[in-house]
């Protein structure tokens, strides 16, 4: 009863031995193929998502977003409001941030962007905006006639939006704010660059200098964005934040993010397309391959028959081989995937106009996907090894 156990085991090792080489590496070889295929557009659009997300928490809005009640254009007494954020468990930075409603003019070019009075201390605790200068410097608090703009909004050679932006402001140059026909001129002190479009084509001056200009605005926000230590209390900070009564509404990222949600949905959508696309492809492949294998051996099975190995043996035995196949290109494929392409492009990532993407794969996607990738091979081992041995001895044999 033992031997018998052992037998589909050892004749699969036989199989491995006896067979020829480069076929054996052929399959190994497709084998790892279909795999590292199945899982690189899975990680590329999981690495595409999570990096939109980094990108819109990061330079827009923070783990949350606080904009004034229904009905209340301003968030009222934002300092004392900030006071009552940080002092909450988990909160690491808060930063008031104010609408400017005016006009940017450089060398006779209009624009309506977005421009944002803040402290730029506060500011830097909440985005990566201060780590993101290409040209200049950041501001400073006590920069009552400088501004900081995004790379859309200076344009130039490479520019997304070269076409509706200044065309090539530099950093030392002047340009006009507007508000209500009567402009004042702040020098350009930096350019700054996320690679994410919504934030690029915004601009930034200090709290200072829209008092200056605006007094009526003092002490007053738009939004607030909040920073906390760990993405994982979102919720315990949350409940904190909204057991303040602070005045005005909470949100989380998510629901603030709008076009870039739908987008990121979007990709979600395109990935489970493509996921069953690329199981598609890697099962007629795998398929493909075990079928013709085992196929060929035809006569071998014949003569095992013949001389009295009984037919679910043989069925196990060609059943274990494909598993072995699929197990050893599983391990190749996650060998190539780990140790070669996700260093590479952890160090030349995917260039997008929303992020720069690198691979991202959970465990739990590659178990599913490796598991996709034996049960094919096992049934592909099957199906063909089961028919021929119903086929008659002699046919089995002669390679009928």
């Amino acid at each position: 009863m033992k031997s018998q156990a052992r037998l589909p085991f050892y004749l699969t090792l036989k199989y491995l031995q006896r067979g020829r080489k480069w076929t054996l590496f052929l399959i190994l070889f497709l084998m790892s193929v279909a795999f590292v295929n199945l899982i690189f557009m899975s990680s590329l659009f999981n690495g595409i998502i999570e990096g939109t997300n980094t990108q819109i928490i990061n330079t827009m809005t923070g783990d949350f977003y606080i904009t004034p009640k229904t009905g209340d254009e301003f968030i009222a007494s934002k300092e004392k409001v900030l006071s009552d954020i940080r002092s909450v468990d988990g909160v690491t930075g808060a930063s008031a941030q104010t609408y400017v409603p005016a006009q940017l003019k450089y060398n006779g070019i209009f624009g309506g962007w977005q421009i944002l009075a803040v402290n730029p201390k506060n500011e830097a605790g909440v985005t990566d905006i201060s780590k993101k200068i290409i040209e200049g410097s950041y501001l400073d608090e006590n920069d009552d006639d400088q501004i900081l703009i995004g790379r859309q909004i200076a344009g130039g050679e490479g520019v997304e939006q070269n076409a509706f932006s200044f065309k090539g402001a530099s950093a030392g140059d002047k340009v006009d704010l507007i508000i209500n026909g009567v402009a004042k001129t702040f020098t350009i002190k930096g350019i700054f660059q996320t690679k994410f479009l919504p934030s690029d084509e915004r601009a930034f001056i200090t709290e200072n200098a829209l008092n200056d200009i605006m007094p009526a605005l003092d002490d007053r926000a738009n939004n607030i964005t909040i920073k906390i230590a760990d993405p994982a209390d979102e919720q315990a900070v949350l409940s904190q934040l909204r057991s303040r009564n602070i005045d005005g509404d909470i949100y989380t990222w998510r629901e603030v993010a709008g076009l870039m949600k739908s987008v990121g949905e979007s990709f979600t959508s395109i990935n489970i397309l493509m996921t069953f696309v690329g199981v598609l492809i890697a099962a007629v492949t795998v398929f493909i391959v075990i079928y013709v294998d085992i196929v060929n051996k035809r006569k071998q099975i014949g003569i095992l028959r013949a001389i009295g190995i009984k037919p679910y043996i043989i069925v196990s035995s060609y059943v274990i081989l494909s598993a072995v196949y699929s197990v050893i290109g599983v391990l190749i494929g996650s060998a190539v995937f780990y140790f070669i392409l996700v260093p590479h492009y952890n160090a030349h990532p995917f260039s997008l106009p929303i992020c720069d993407a690198t691979l991202v794969l959970s465990g739990s996607d590659y178990f599913v996907r490796a598991e996709m990738i034996m049960w094919v091979s096992v049934i592909s081992g099957l199906i063909p090894s089961a028919v021929i041995t119903k086929t008659k001895m002699l046919d089995a044999i002669l390679g009928r």
